[in-house]
């Protein structure tokens, strides 16, 4: 059986753990599918950075204790201590040894990838969402570490092989900003420059898949996970 590593970002396993930390129906029902929905065709093998774990355990603080200082935390949408609970337990299981999650530790690499990342984020208006009427904000140095792992993991398993899932629209704009072949002469040879230095050849191939569940079209998510039990939302 093929087997395809799927890189999952804080807000999709803490979608799936606890799903009153999203409002998205998509984030909610795709992410339990990713985590729980079983497939005839692949072995799906689901990985995690380290740094996010951190920020899954921090999102479970938030909702259970953040309504003071988090205006969108709502009474609707805290969680119970039970819930609170129960969370923190079904994800600590998941990461134990690698039970359901393996860790991903960050490594030098990781980190120099960053640098094939950042300047995209910064020299393009990466908006969050595509409704918004507020200023764009750029990704967060979280965002685009995983982005940055996702980049040197893809060169170990194989680009039809790896993909990055994430529920937060800038990770997946600026990943699709950075394919493109409309940059700038100067950014592609930084790009260029930095690639080379780390043994990597530059251009669109260089970025890996990168799925947003709130947002992505069904057929995407067959294509690149094909025969998930139950079918996708």
């Amino acid at each position: 059986m093929p087997r395809h590593y799927v890189l999952v970002d804080a807000c999709v396993a803490a979608a799936h753990f606890a799903p009153k930390s999203t409002q998205s129906a998509h984030l909610k029902a795709r992410s339990a599918t990713l985590f729980t929905g079983a497939s005839p065709q692949v072995d799906l093998r689901l990985l995690i950075p380290n740094f996010c774990i951190a920020e899954v355990f921090a999102v479970f603080e938030k909702y259970r204790w953040g309504r003071t200082w988090n205006k969108h935390v709502k009474p609707a949408n805290t969680l119970t201590p039970a819930a609170f609970a129960a969370a923190r337990g079904a994800f600590r299981t998941a990461i134990h040894n690698g039970a359901a999650v393996q860790q991903v530790e960050l490594n030098r690499y990781h980190i120099l990838c960053v640098d094939l990342v950042a300047p995209v984020n910064n020299a393009y208006k990466i908006v969050r969402s595509r409704s918004t009427k507020k200023n764009p904000s750029p990704a967060s140095t979280f965002d685009m570490q995983v982005v940055a792992m996702g980049i040197w993991l893809q060169r170990l398993f194989g680009g039809a092989d790896f993909t990055v899932v994430t529920g937060d629209e800038r990770i997946a704009t600026v990943v699709r900003r950075a394919r493109s072949t409309n940059l700038g002469q100067p950014m592609k040879t930084h790009l260029a420059g930095v690639a080379a230095e780390l043994g990597l050849t530059y251009g669109p191939a260089l970025y890996p898949a990168v799925l947003n569940l709130t947002r992505c079209r069904r057929d995407e998510l067959d294509a690149r996970f094909p025969g998930r039990v139950p079918a996708w939302s």
